[in-house]
């Protein structure tokens, strides 16, 4: 299995808001027009986990926040408006890079962008909120419980998280083979892409699946005694949004 880091190091020089979101819409040679949309939609997203989570405990704490998995900054943005400072945790350059161009562009000013490890060593404060979207997915499970427990750990005490994996991805057995042939089998997947009409160059997306129950496990020893599951299901893969707060 190739290294998902190099990969998502690749999309952030190559294609970030492809990588991020994918959509032809947003492909670098795009983006320019269809900026607005996806930086809304990233608001949106940041919206309806807030109403979760107020929903379910009440009004917060909005002193800081972090985002793990930042990329350019479409949770981040929208995030450092409503929270007194944010810091992105990223692991690619790039992205930070274009991260901070975001931020100029809509002039936000109470954020930080520090690099990623599986081990948040970069991060050193706790935070109110900490959120991640679409982003653990490409993580190997393995390497994902060992972040999320990172996460869950630099939360404050009446803090509350908010954790988008998926649990289980369903693909037609053509799909599956397809998968495992260009994530395991070097250089084939520059001839799936030369088939798609995609750069040779495009690198792989992983699509990880989570144990469930071992993620409420996590959450319930490291103090989260209360909190919600939110399902999605969407192009076959079943994901959940997973809310808690941290006894305080």
């Amino acid at each position: 299995m190739y290294n998902t880091d190099d990969h998502w190091k690749q999309w952030g020089a190559q294609d970030p808001y492809f990588g991020v979101l994918s959509l032809d819409k947003f492909r670098k040679e795009n983006i320019d027009d269809n900026r607005t949309e996806f930086f809304e939609s990233g608001a949106e997203v940041v919206s309806r986990v807030i109403a979760m989570a107020t929903r379910q405990f009440g009004p917060f704490n909005r002193g800081s926040a972090l985002d793990f998995g930042s990329g350019v900054g479409r949770l981040t943005i929208p995030l450092a408006q409503r929270f007194k400072n944010v810091v992105g945790v990223e692991i690619s350059e790039a992205m930070i890079a274009e991260a901070q161009r975001n931020c100029q562009r809509y002039a936000v000013g109470n954020v930080d962008f520090v690099k990623s490890d599986d081990h948040l060593s970069r991060v050193a404060q706790k935070f109110d909120f900490v959120n991640s979207c679409l982003v653990l997915q490409h993580i190997p499970q393995k390497r994902g419980m060992t972040i999320i427990s990172r996460l869950l750990n630099v939360l404050n005490l009446g803090g509350t998280i908010a954790l988008q994996f998926p649990v289980r991805r369903r693909l037609p057995l053509l799909g599956q083979l397809v998968y495992m042939i260009k994530h395991n089998v070097p250089f084939t997947r520059y001839c799936f892409n030369l088939v798609r009409g995609r750069r040779l160059s495009e690198p792989l997306m992983q699509w990880n699946e989570y144990n469930l129950i071992e993620v409420m496990a996590l959450c319930s020893v490291s103090g989260i005694r209360e909190f919600a599951l939110h399902p999605n299901l969407s192009e076959g893969m079943f994901s959940v949004i997973l809310v808690g707060r941290k006894d305080a």
